[in-house]
């Protein structure tokens, strides 16, 4: 059986463009978190997510549903991150005096913590993003798509294009990373 952003993608696949709307208003939400946990400014989230939107509607009478729409969207999502890095690395960086000769390096860069969600609570909720944010790149990457997009390992995998078992040791890593962070900073997960 398939979701509902699957079966809205297939109709607006088919040519019901009326409900494009319907799909970025489940979707955005998604996206905006996934490229903030990744550790883009508000901003360039917000950039990121529309560009993301606009191939996935430009490219909308191609879809097959191979597998869930999530899945199909969060592995453009991923691309598209990595070109955004790609492209600030080759453009003109900005030093500022007490910077390297060479500049930041934006691929091993930490990710700035996001803001945190309506109603969290704020110790709680900054520790945890401060944690996300000392993950690996690898492990902070899968964290990131299971917590964002709510997706299966094996989606994750096939968005990755890694093994499902390795999908599952970074998760793992990653959570014992967090629990660990978390005891340091005395909180008892």
């Amino acid at each position: 059986m398939q979701d509902e952003e699957t079966r809205l993608m297939l109709r607006l696949a088919a040519g019901e463009e009326d409900l494009f709307p319907v799909l970025v208003e489940r979707v955005l939400p998604r996206l905006l978190g996934y490229f903030r946990r990744l550790g883009a400014d508000p901003a360039t989230a917000e950039d990121c997510a529309q560009e993301v939107l606009f191939k996935v509607y430009r490219h909308r009478h191609g879809y097959t549903a191979r597998a869930r729409f999530l899945t199909y969207l969060f592995h453009i999502a991923r691309n598209h991150w990595i070109d955004v890095y790609r492209h600030r690395r080759a453009g003109p960086t900005f030093v500022s005096g007490a910077a390297g000769a060479e500049g930041p390096d934006l691929l091993d860069a930490q990710p700035a913590p996001a803001p945190a969600p309506a109603g969290e609570q704020g110790d709680l909720g900054a520790l945890l993003r401060e944690g996300v944010a000392a993950l690996t790149p690898e492990q902070r990457e899968v964290f990131v798509l299971a917590q964002s997009g709510t997706l299966p390992y094996e989606e994750i995998s096939r968005i990755l294009k890694i093994p499902v078992g390795t999908i599952k040791s970074r998760m793992h890593a990653a959570i014992r990373h967090l629990r660990e962070f978390l005891r340091r900073r005395g909180v008892e997960p």
